[in-house]
């Protein structure tokens, strides 16, 4: 019953910040703020929405997807939006308390568990609103995945799990990433701090007064979007009565409710990512258009990461080598102000996960740009990595982000049915990769760890045949990265 209750609220709770998440993505898309102005108002004639009807899912079918003063339609995107939040929100309870399924945390309880809880919402809601974004304009506000990193790392250091926390959090790596993490703060901070001063960088005001101009959406997807909606709160309701269900336990799939709901959060990615949209001639240009630099900007890229990784290098070989170090650095993470509670491991636990998942993807786009001579990773999407890895662990991120690309790639290919162009934003398949790893979080640990024992103990007996392995899989990658050369080519040939 317990559970109930609290899958109950968390899905009221997710509808209101869904309701909230719909002005970020308006507004932030428009360059509007999000504090001004403060009441919300009808896109096209911009009148003020009175309480009663911004109550979330219910007026807009109260109201018949219609603003009350002009009549004009409401895009479905909204109540669409708002019910998907309530979901995942319930969802991420699931997994996490009912179903227990992150690895090495053993069983979650609340109030202790209550800041992971937090971070993982505040992930959640995140995520949706950068793949809404990315959606819709191939583009990721950084301020909204800026703000989520730096909120998982006050929620860790706020988390009394001293027993997960201690263990990554003494090590010469949380060393090495926490000095990657302040040089790279600084160089930012001096980075904006410097664009900031030349005024010819500063865009002029956006109009205030404009109005939506975009075309009206078809009935089909009118109707399909509010179905998707019903879906939605219907899986929102089986999770959250699972608990009570008597025949729960006899379903023939483990965590059906869960898998039910990934898989229509799946279609309606395919499906909305499926849709023609403006941006898609203008984000194609300007990849070609930046194809003869690419290479140049990826090596000025790495250089601008050149300080974070030496200061990491350096951090790492001096608390690896030196007692010294290392034992004023485990004295600092281990202390204990009350309680369970170890601040400062916490901390230091989601700035390494933050670094490390932010690492793998500039890794990704600086190496197959340089291949491929194009833009091949976003950097928006790297602002997401580190999001995901501060809130919910490098492991997670890291493993969403394996799952991301080939559950995108089966997207794609579906999404060729629905449309002609061959550009896809990856900000939305990251969201689901990060949550069918937190789903998929203890066989992937398993399978990891016995893969990690069999290596170990061929590098020991047989140190020839990692070798070989290796030059194996040097091999396959080269052919791999030739064949989608190939792919690519004939899909989108050169013009």
């Amino acid at each position: 019953m317990l559970h109930t209750v609290a899958e109950t609220f968390l899905w009221l709770l997710g509808l209101c910040v869904g309701s909230f998440l719909n002005v970020v993505i308006y507004r932030l898309n428009i360059g509007l703020s999000i504090a001004e102005p403060r009441r919300s108002f009808c896109p096209h004639c911009r009148a003020s929405i009175a309480w009663y009807d911004n109550i979330p899912l219910l007026s807009w079918l109260l109201l018949g997807g219609r603003c009350r003063h002009c009549h004009a339609a409401i895009s479905v995107r909204y109540p669409l939006i708002e019910a998907v939040t309530a979901l995942a929100f319930v969802l991420v309870y699931h997994l996490l308390f009912i179903a227990r399924t992150r690895d090495g945390l053993g069983p979650a309880t609340l109030p202790e568990d209550a800041p992971l809880l937090a971070a993982w919402l505040a992930l959640v809601a995140c995520l949706l609103a950068c793949a809404a974004m990315d959606i819709a304009s191939y583009a990721v506000d950084v301020r909204v995945t800026t703000f989520v990193t730096a909120l998982g790392i006050v929620l860790y250091a706020l988390w009394p799990r001293d027993a997960f926390l201690l263990p990554q959090a003494h090590t010469p790596s949380s060393a090495a990433t926490l000095a990657a993490f302040i040089v790279a703060g600084l160089m930012l901070w001096w980075s904006g701090r410097h664009q900031s001063a030349d005024p010819s960088d500063e865009e002029p005001p956006p109009d205030a007064g404009a109005t939506d101009d975009s075309p009206p959406e078809p009935k089909l997807t009118r109707v399909a979007g509010s179905l998707g909606a019903a879906v939605f709160v219907l899986l929102a309701a089986w999770l959250v009565f699972t608990p009570v269900l008597p025949s729960a336990g006899r379903l023939p799939i483990p965590n059906a409710p869960a898998a039910a709901a990934l898989i229509a959060i799946f279609a309606v990615t395919v499906l909305a990512g499926g849709q023609q949209r403006a941006a898609d001639d203008e984000i194609h240009a300007a990849i070609e258009e930046e194809k003869p630099q690419a290479r140049r900007v990826a090596c000025r890229e790495l250089a601008w990461l050149l300080p974070a990784i030496v200061a990491a290098v350096v951090t790492y070989i001096v608390v690896a080598s030196f007692p010294l170090f290392a034992d004023d650095w485990e004295r600092a993470v281990r202390w204990q102000p009350v309680g369970s509670f170890v601040p400062l491991a916490g901390a230091a636990v989601a700035i390494r996960g933050a670094i490390i998942a932010a690492t793998a993807g500039w890794l990704l786009r600086i190496v197959f740009t340089l291949i491929y001579g194009r833009e091949a990773f976003g950097v928006g999407d790297i602002y997401i990595l580190a999001a995901a890895g501060a809130t919910a662990g490098w492991d997670i991120a890291l493993l969403g982000l394996l799952l991301s690309v080939g559950i995108a790639l089966v997207g794609w290919f579906v999404g060729l049915l629905l449309k002609s162009t061959t550009l896809i934003p990856l900000g939305p398949w990251l969201a689901l990769g990060f949550v069918l790893a937190l789903w998929w979080s203890r066989p992937a640990h398993r399978i990891v760890a016995e893969h990690a024992d069999g290596i170990a103990y061929a590098w020991h007996e047989q140190p020839h045949l990692v070798y070989m392995a290796a030059g194996v899989m040097l091999v396959a990658s080269a052919a791999a990265i030739a064949l989608s050369r190939l792919i690519r080519r004939w899909v989108a040939p050169e013009p």
